[in-house]
């Protein structure tokens, strides 16, 4: 079936859907990928990447039916429609590190191959593109924690020196190539370089008690995407000159 059929059967803005709706139908597209020729895997990316951003729509919480009264309850010849009461605002179906962890489970289990890993980042470009680049600029530091703490550090991605190459490029074509490229404005662009900097290069090496660096995995990843900004900006505005030093960039 057509992705843009499956994609008008599950509209965005589908009130009753549920995060177990989401997951399932993410994990049935997972298990597709491996035999999946490139239309197909085109297909599954489109679908995962509209179900995953639906996740981002408000919705309007269920109303919860008014409670009767005492009194009410014991007149059993009078009982009276109970009135909806709204008890919340709109929420998400998933918040967005939930929305991402949904992916990188999958992908960080012992068992899913490389063809499905790689399928997987193609996931995630999809899903990037669909949220927009207002939504990835808004959340760039929310997007490099997740890559930073749940895929490059995990202990399948680091379990040998071809699964740290292998993510190291996955990883590093999606900052680069999809996000700062296609996605950043310029002022976007200074404020990935400040993120980068403050929460992950600042913090190397620790020297105070209680502190603790950066694994050098993603210190790897957050130097040359750095320097990839840097060269996309041209002439550093002060801004950016401020959040790095010369002895840390040369670090």
């Amino acid at each position: 079936m057509s992705s843009k059929v499956l994609v008008v059967l599950y509209p965005a803005d589908d009130g009753s859907r549920t995060s177990s709706d989401v997951e399932s139908i993410v994990q049935l597209c997972i298990k597709s990928l491996e035999g999946a020729d490139q239309q197909t895997r085109r297909s599954l990316a489109r679908l995962v990447g509209h179900m995953l951003a639906s996740t981002q729509v408000e919705r309007k919480a269920p109303p919860e039916p008014a409670k009767k009264g005492k009194k009410e309850q014991d007149d059993d010849n009078d009982v009276p429609i109970p009135v909806a009461i709204q008890t919340e605002g709109p929420k998400l179906i998933l918040t967005p590190n939930q929305m991402l962890q949904i992916l990188s489970l999958h992908f960080n289990k012992a068992a899913t191959t490389r063809k499905t890993r790689i399928g997987i980042f193609d996931f995630y470009s999809t899903l990037l593109l669909t949220l927009g680049p207002a939504w990835v600029e808004a959340n760039y530091a929310l997007i490099v924690r997740h890559f930073f703490t749940e895929v490059v550090t995990s202990m399948r991605s680091a379990s040998s020196r071809f699964e740290i190459l292998t993510v190291r490029k996955l990883v590093g074509v999606l900052l680069r190539d999809l996000i700062a490229l296609r996605m950043l404005s310029e002022q976007g662009q200074i404020g990935a370089i400040r993120e980068l900097s403050l929460a992950y290069i600042k913090k190397w090496p620790a020297v105070m008690p209680g502190q603790y660096a950066p694994n050098q995995l993603v210190l790897v990843i957050a130097l040359r995407e750095i320097a990839g900004l840097l060269q996309q900006l041209g002439s550093a505005p002060p801004p950016v000159q401020v959040s790095i030093t010369p002895g840390q960039a040369c670090a």
